[in-house]
C-alpha cells in the first residue's frame, strides 16, 4: 500500500460500491446507521480499503469525504447529461464510466432515463485480460475537486499505442469544440491553482493559530502541575504540623505521668515519716 500516492484507485472505488451494496447499508441512496455509529461504521469501511494492494491510505473521515465528493460530482455530471438529453444543450462532459454508472444504480439514481450513448462508450476494465498488452490506463480520482481524471500510461513503442483499444471512443471534436475544450481546461486549472493558492494561505493562517494553541496548552498545563504541587507542599506541612502536635501530647502525657509518680512518692514519704515518729513518740 503506498501512503506517497493522493489518488484514489478503481479497485478501492470499487471495493468501496461493494461494501456499501450489501443489504441495509443505503436507503435511498444515503448511508443508515441503524445498528451501528458513523464513527465504526466508516472505521470498519477504512480498514477494509486501506488494505487493497496498491492503494492508497486514508483515515475514517477521509473515506467518508471521498464518498460524499464522488457521489456529488457523479450526480452532477449525471444531471448534465440528463439535460442534454432532455433539452439539447451543449456542454463539454466526459462520458459516464462503468464505476460511475454502479454508483448511479447504488443511490437508486434514474438511469435509465439518460442517453442511451453514454453507456456504449464504456468498456469493462476487468474483461481485459493481463496478456493483451500494457494497460490502457485507469480512473482516478482527484481528491482536491472531486474530477474523475482517466490516466494513460505510456509504452516503449509509439506504434503500439495505435494498435491497442482505447478506453473509451468519442467521436472527433471540430475546431470549435477544440477551442471550446482548450479554453474549459485553461480556465480550470487556473481555479484549480488559485483554489491551491488560497488553501495554502489558509494553511499558513492556521499554522501558527496551532501552534499558539499549543504553547497554551502547555503553558496551562505547567500551571496546573505547579498548582498540584503547592496542593501537596500544604498537605505535607499540614501532617508534620499534625505530627509534632502528636509529639507535644506525647511529652506532655510523659510530663504528666513523671509529676505524678513523684507526688505519689513524697505522700508516700510523708506518710512513712508521721508514722514513725508517732512511734517514738
Amino acid at each position: 500500500m503506498s501512503n506517497v500516492r493522493s489518488r484514489v484507485i478503481p479497485a478501492q472505488m470499487k471495493k468501496l460500491l461493494d461494501l456499501l451494496s450489501e443489504d441495509g447499508m443505503l436507503q435511498h441512496g444515503k448511508v443508515i446507521y441503524t445498528y451501528t455509529t458513523k464513527q465504526c461504521f466508516w472505521k470498519r469501511i477504512a480498514t477494509q480499503l486501506n488494505s487493497v494492494k496498491g492503494g492508497v491510505y486514508k483515515n475514517t473521515w477521509q473515506w467518508c469525504k471521498m464518498w460524499a465528493d464522488w457521489k456529488a460530482k457523479t450526480k452532477k455530471k449525471a444531471n448534465i447529461l440528463l439535460k442534454q438529453k432532455h433539452y439539447d444543450r451543449e456542454q463539454l462532459v466526459s462520458a459516464l464510466s462503468n464505476l460511475e454508472l454502479r454508483l448511479l444504480k447504488v443511490i437508486e439514481y434514474p438511469v435509465d432515463d439518460l442517453p442511451e450513448q453514454q453507456f456504449e462508450i464504456t468498456v469493462n476494465k476487468e474483461d481485459l485480460s493481463d496478456n493483451e498488452g500494457p494497460l490502457i490506463g485507469c480512473m482516478i480520482l482527484d481528491e482536491e475537486n472531486g474530477d474523475l481524471i482517466l490516466g494513460h500510461e505510456s509504452s516503449q513503442d509509439d506504434d503500439a499505442n495505435k494498435n491497442e483499444t482505447p478506453f473509451y471512443s468519442v467521436n472527433l471534436p471540430n475546431d470549435s469544440t477544440k477551442k471550446k475544450l482548450e479554453d474549459s481546461t485553461d480556465s480550470n486549472s487556473k481555479e484549480r491553482l488559485f483554489a491551491r493558492q488560497i488553501r495554502l494561505q489558509d494553511l499558513k493562517k492556521v499554522l501558527p493559530e496551532d501552534k499558539s494553541q499549543k504553547s497554551e496548552e502547555l503553558r496551562l498545563r505547567a500551571l496546573e502541575l505547579k498548582l498540584k504541587g503547592e496542593e501537596l507542599r500544604l498537605k505535607e506541612m499540614e501532617m508534620n504540623k499534625i505530627n509534632y502536635l502528636a509529639n507535644i501530647e506525647e511529652e506532655k502525657l510523659k510530663c504528666f505521668r513523671d509529676i505524678s509518680a513523684s507526688l505519689k512518692e513524697l505522700v508516700d514519704l510523708s506518710k512513712n515519716g508521721n508514722i514513725r515518729f508517732n512511734n517514738s513518740v
